[in-house]
C-alpha cells in the first residue's frame, strides 16, 4: 500500500499504511464518501504525525474540514464532482470529531488521537 507519506486516490479510498496491512480507517458519508486511513502499526492516530482527509463530493462546490470544530482546509470548487483531499495532523491527543461539510452536506467522522511519534514512513501511537 506505500508509506504514510503517499496517498492512494480510488473512488471510495485513501491512503497511507505505513508498516500496517491492517491499518485503522475512519469513514462517513458525504456525496460519495470520506476516509481517513493510516495510523501507527494497527494501533490508531497519533500526534506528532498527518494524515490525508479525503472525500469525494457530490456536487463541484468546494469543501471545508474541521477539526474539533476548528477549521483546519478548504478545497476549491470544481465545474463537476471531485476527490477532495486535506491534509490533517492532530495536534493533541484525546477525541476527535473531523466534519466535512459540502453546501451545507456535513458528514463527520470521530476517532481517538494518542501520542504519536513520526517515524518517516510509519507513526507510532503510545
Amino acid at each position: 500500500m506505500g508509506n504514510l507519506r503517499n496517498s492512494v486516490s480510488v473512488v471510495i479510498a485513501l491512503a497511507a499504511a505505513g508498516v500496517a496491512l491492517n491499518a485503522p480507517q475512519a469513514s462517513a458519508e458525504i456525496g460519495v464518501q470520506v476516509m481517513i486511513a493510516g495510523g501507527g502499526l494497527s494501533n490508531g492516530f497519533g500526534t506528532g504525525c498527518s494524515y490525508d482527509v479525503v472525500a469525494n463530493g457530490a456536487t463541484g462546490v468546494g469543501m471545508e474540514f474541521y477539526d474539533n470544530g476548528v477549521l483546519f482546509a478548504a478545497t476549491e470548487a470544481s465545474p463537476t464532482p471531485k476527490t477532495h483531499v486535506a491534509r490533517w495532523a492532530p495536534a493533541t491527543p484525546g477525541t476527535h470529531t473531523i466534519l466535512v461539510n459540502q453546501n451545507g452536506d456535513a458528514k463527520t467522522v470521530v476517532l481517538t488521537v494518542g501520542t504519536g511519534i513520526n517515524a518517516g514512513s510509519s507513526c507510532l501511537v503510545m
